[in-house]
């Protein structure tokens, strides 16, 4: 919770150092679609950390997701005359970009099933003792391979909700679903989860 309050407090600082103190996305994203470059700066700076982290759980190669989020930030800016609010939430839509991209790099590499890659989990704050270390990792495995036998709808919704925080609503928007469809694939998820978990040992 304070780590978010930093970060916001931190956005609304860089927005004032450059004359920009509005933080609502739906009117930064007005803006940058009247030509105000400082509103999509603005957009860049306040949803650049979660469009990285999230192409690079489904990559799990640095090189490449700077490269693709680099690509979702100049797909989004080149195609602002295009947007259209439709009630959708302006996060999401830069989610359903960044998947998009995803998809289409796959795609090129002839690897279209997005359960290729591990997901990268980590449960561990860097101040544990070797001990505590060896389990967390350990127990982090297990949870990538408890995900990884999950479904591609399953993995997408449970990257989205419980690493990303994207709201049953958001993920709907994300991957072209009813939000019940979301809640139905959620709670499937968990109870799969959960039983591989559990012969793992894990829970």
């Amino acid at each position: 919770m304070m780590g978010t309050q930093s970060r916001s407090n931190q956005d609304q600082a860089d927005q004032t150092k450059f004359g920009l103190t509005e933080t609502d996305p739906k009117i930064l994203m007005k803006r940058a679609k009247e030509g105000e470059t400082e509103a999509f700066e603005s957009l860049y700076r306040m949803y650049y950390l979660p469009v990285y982290r999230y192409i690079y759980l489904r990559v799990k190669n640095r090189e490449e997701t700077e490269d693709l989020t680099s690509t979702v930030f100049l797909k989004v800016y080149y195609s602002l005359d295009k947007y259209q609010e439709r009630n959708r939430e302006i996060l999401a839509y830069f989610f359903t970009v960044a998947r998009n991209c995803v998809i289409d790099h796959w795609r090129k590499k002839k690897e279209v099933s997005l359960n290729s890659r591990f997901l990268f989990i980590p449960l561990t704050d860097g101040q544990d003792g070797p001990e505590e270390k060896i389990l967390k990792d350990e127990k982090a495995a297990s949870v990538r391979q408890a995900i990884q036998s999950l479904n591609e709808v399953q993995q997408e919704v449970v990257i989205l909700k419980f690493i990303s925080d994207l709201s049953n609503r958001e993920i709907a928007q994300v991957i072209s679903k009813s939000e019940e469809a979301v809640r139905q694939i959620q709670c499937r998820a968990l109870k799969e989860l959960k039983e591989k978990l559990k012969s793992l040992g894990v829970v």
